[in-house]
């Protein structure tokens, strides 16, 4: 009797072995790249973090990731699986970081532009991984400074971005013009709890006064991935409404 089964259990085994290496027992959840070029904004090395689907087009839609301050351009990939995101939203996830400064140009240090810095990784990646998109199917989003410069840089630049998200942001003393809000999409998350929430809801009471259409969100929560995992994803549920592929 054992000579009789032991070929079935070996040609099952075989089978098993076969599938597998067709990945047809493993779930596609995107890839995980570093770009790393000469940023003529620093004057120096830099690195991105790029998140997409294994197949995707010239045509895919891209959001860009602001990290907090002093976090590296891994943080937001830390607390939550970027690559599958971008695999089950057929959407590019570019993630940067500012480090210890706000994503705004400094005039007294020419190596610290991070607002120019922002835009130099939209066209340095774009044509590093063969993407032709205009703003309209771009779109920027950030974590506590992150959130603020995501904002600060659509106000600066609503040419280069159809929509922006803020998670826990702080609010830029240098951001007016709100004008600029028109016609684009902006959200904000913060939780009730946050140091950062007498800031949005100045900011939310500004938006009205501009009569600028946005979603504001009071959620409970505070200033910590807790919150960020369970809201990111709503962010991107809201970006990839107005920026993803028909």
């Amino acid at each position: 009797m054992i000579k009789n089964k032991l070929p079935k259990i070996l040609s099952r085994s075989i089978l098993i072995i076969l599938l597998s290496s067709c990945s047809l027992f493993e779930e596609d959840t995107g890839i995980t790249d570093t770009y790393t070029f000469l940023s003529s904004s620093l004057s120096s090395l830099s690195s991105v973090l790029v998140y997409y689907p294994e197949f995707y087009s010239s045509s895919t839609p891209v959001v860009y990731l602001l990290n907090g301050w002093g976090a590296s351009a891994s943080a937001w990939g830390s607390g939550m699986n970027l690559a599958k995101e971008a695999h089950n939203r057929d959407i590019i996830f570019v993630s940067l970081s500012a480090g210890v400064n706000t994503y705004t140009n400094d005039p007294t240090h020419s190596n610290e532009n991070y607002k120019d810095y922002v835009l130099e990784v939209v066209s340095k990646v774009e044509n590093e991984y063969d993407i032709d998109i205009d703003y309209q199917s771009r779109a920027i989003c950030g974590i506590s400074n992150g959130g603020g410069g995501a904002l600060f840089i659509l106000s600066e630049h609503p040419d280069s971005f159809m929509a922006a998200g803020s998670l826990s942001g702080s609010v830029y003393s240098g951001m007016t013009n709100y004008a600029n809000f028109a016609d684009r999409g902006v959200r904000i998350d913060i939780g009730t709890t946050d140091g950062q929430l007498n800031q949005c809801r100045w900011l939310h009471d500004k938006l009205i006064e501009e009569k600028i259409d946005h979603e504001y969100y009071e959620h409970p929560g505070e200033h910590d991935w807790d919150f960020w995992s369970i809201y990111a994803p709503e962010q991107f549920n809201f970006l990839e409404a107005i920026i993803g592929a028909e």
